[in-house]
């Protein structure tokens, strides 16, 4: 069985070309980016700026992934919270991304959310102002555009082949980052990951109410929210979940992250399936009818509030997880580690969307924060592949920190800087001098000292 349909642990060693489609064309760059979403376009534009070609494949018509196709109504992971004080932890490409979206009218300052900090977006301007940083960054998009297959000689990709309307098109580059956030370039190459489709983390599908009354939606309290959604329940309402995340924008307009789609028998779906993610697609968008008919029947300042739009796609929180040189645990999450090989900061805690109606947070304690090890970013066994993303090698604790969006943009430039940097010593991607990745992330502000 080809390793990105196994589901469990697996490794694997070099898989033979498959593609029966005649190619309409070959390229060569130096860099080649498979995923345009946060990791991706923050791991094609730091490779670009350190003077390399770079070509960025998204299967999207927009750059962004999770933060524009889902929409998450804030970003979560860019800050730590210091009590009555927040930090940023990650910059670099964030920041230019911060300034873009001023640029556009599109400014936004943190919220404090739970125990966390967090900073909503548009998601019209987010994808506008990535438009805007890979382009003029250098970097060649390839939009509508997905990966169809690898191949490989000994330890090395020599070569992919993407799908678009012009056909199949092969793609041959010195170094390629996999940041399709399902290890989809990884697993295609034969190499390890794993993935626990009993204890995946549930799916959402988000959606914005336009008509709420903002000054009533804020006289309430989470705690009074969950308490009027547990009693709907019981009224016979079908919401799986009865706390989530409400942003409240654009004069009458509400963003929910409340949903939870799984499988008829209550297990989470499998999202490498096509059968199990179209069902979960259709189940998703019945649940918002749900909650938008409780909502307005029954919850402070949304009487007549409507559905406005969902995202174009359910928001896929956990599926491959890659085996890298190292793996994140949660002991490393929870004790703030810090590593020689650091490439990114993270305080977010372990929220982990899994069985029953209610969230599972683990927080770190105030103030502190870990580093992500650049050893999560080398899958094994392949030496020219650099991984970002959600998809990075840790455990299913530790995944449930790391996978949010500014991590994602993180480990993204950490990805594309290095790649930049092999290429430049002429060496295999584990062999990059981590003092010199380490002084160009703080150097391009991405991997501050707080």
């Amino acid at each position: 069985m080809h390793p990105s349909n196994v589901p469990g642990r697996t490794s694997g060693g070099p898989v033979a070309t498959t593609h029966a489609l005649p190619l309409a064309g070959n390229m060569k760059v130096d860099v080649c980016v498979v995923g345009g979403g946060p990791a991706g376009v923050s791991a094609a534009c730091a490779s670009a700026r350190m003077n390399k070609s770079v070509l960025l494949v998204e299967r999207n018509g927009f750059f962004g992934g999770t933060l524009t196709a889902v929409t998450l109504g804030s970003i979560c992971g860019l800050y730590r919270n210091d009590g009555d004080s927040h930090v940023q932890l990650v910059g670099g490409f964030v920041s230019r991304l911060q300034e873009r979206l001023a640029g556009l009218g599109s400014r936004y300052e943190p919220v404090r959310w739970l125990q966390a900090v967090t900073l909503p977006y548009d998601a019209f301007a987010m994808r506008a102002a990535l438009d805007a940083l890979v382009v003029e960054s250098g970097v060649r998009p390839m939009l509508h555009a997905c990966l169809i297959d690898v191949e490989t000689k000994a330890d090395r990709i020599c070569g992919v082949v993407v799908h678009s309307h012009s056909g199949a098109i092969r793609v041959e580059a010195d170094v390629y980052v996999d940041c399709t956030g399902d290890a989809e370039l990884v697993a295609r190459a034969g190499g390890s990951f794993e993935v626990d489709l009993e204890n995946l983390q549930y799916p959402t599908t988000m959606f914005r109410l336009a008509g709420v009354d903002h000054t009533a939606a804020r006289a309430l309290s989470r705690p009074r929210l969950h308490q009027i959604l547990e009693d709907a329940v019981a009224a016979g309402f079908e919401l799986p979940r009865t706390a989530g995340g409400i942003f409240l924008d654009h004069g009458d307009h509400a963003h929910l992250n409340i949903t939870k789609v799984g499988r008829p028998d209550g297990s989470p779906p499998n999202p490498l399936d096509w059968a199990d993610l179209t069902d979960a697609e259709i189940a998703g968008r019945k649940q918002v009818l749900q909650y938008a008919k409780a909502f307005r029947e029954r919850v402070p300042g949304y009487s007549n509030s409507y559905v406005l739009d969902c995202g174009s796609a359910i928001g896929v929180r956990e599926s491959r997880r890659i085996h890298g040189r190292y793996q994140l645990t949660g002991k490393d999450v929870l004790s703030s580690r810090k590593f020689d090989d650091g490439i990114a900061l993270c305080s977010w805690p372990m929220e982990e969307h899994g069985r029953g109606r209610a969230t599972r947070w683990i927080w770190l304690e105030e103030g502190k924060h870990f580093e992500i090890p650049f050893g999560c970013l080398l899958p094994q066994a392949l030496s020219n592949v650099l991984v970002a993303g959600r998809c990075i090698s840790s455990t299913h604790e530790a995944q449930a920190s790391i996978r949010v969006t500014a991590q994602c943009f993180a480990t993204g430039e950490a990805a594309g800087t290095a790649a930049a940097l092999c290429l430049q010593d002429g060496v295999a991607c584990a062999d990059v001098p981590i003092q010199s990745l380490r002084a160009a992330l703080r150097q391009s502000g991405s991997l501050p000292n707080p």
